[in-house]
């Protein structure tokens, strides 16, 4: 069975779903998916689930549910040197003069782009990069910041980088995970898969 994931997420708690599967004798695979891709991978043949976060996309609900199973907070990333190490929240309008790192590849940019643009409504200077290792030497030397959000951010150990929640005029901005399953799929192994993910998604 495979279980497709947008690689933004990383790897951590999938291969951890993907565990408790095997000790129930499920074998998981992982498929890293844009987020685009993510949409359409249960209908393209990729995936029979998928986690990822819908944003403003469409999904066809005639074919596809939807479960949200959170929302996490965003976090802007950035070097330690601009703002006050006691603080732990930043407004968007604070950041607006240094540059925002779209980490993504030339495929998925304008997906990003629309998405710090138009969403998120990040009015400061862009700069694409291809990595999250390689956004984060830079923001290390000042070049800019990135977002991730609060759950992948506490797998970023970087005592260089400050960590700081993101705000649009106080409200706190958020990303979320929802699950995507074919309607018309119901095999015993799938409807499992389905509970071992949100069980872990509520602890």
């Amino acid at each position: 069975m495979r279980l497709g994931y947008f690689k933004k997420f990383g790897s951590v708690d999938f291969e951890k779903i993907k565990e408790l599967a095997g000790q129930e004798q499920i074998e998981l695979q992982l498929v890293p998916l844009s987020q685009e891709e993510s949409l359409t991978a249960i209908q393209d043949g990729q995936a029979d689930l998928v986690v990822t976060s819908i944003r403003d996309s469409k999904i066809d609900e005639k074919l596809i549910s939807r479960n949200e199973l959170e929302r996490c907070s965003l976090v802007a990333v950035l070097q330690v040197e601009n703002f006050d190490k006691n603080e732990q929240t930043v407004e968007l309008a604070e950041l607006h003069a240094i540059p925002d790192m779209l980490v993504a590849t030339v495929s998925e940019e304008q997906a990003e782009l629309h998405y710090h643009r138009d969403l998120l409504a990040i009015s400061s200077p862009l700069i694409a990069v291809e990595s999250f290792n390689e956004a984060a030497l830079m923001a290390s030397s000042g070049s800019g910041y990135f977002l991730m959000n609060e759950r992948t951010a506490k797998l970023l150990v970087n005592d260089q980088l400050q960590k700081l929640f993101l705000l649009n005029n106080g409200v706190q901005l958020k990303e979320d995970y929802s699950l995507l399953t074919a309607k018309n799929e119901s095999s015993r192994q799938l409807i499992r898969v389905e509970q071992i993910i949100q069980d872990y998604f509520k602890e």
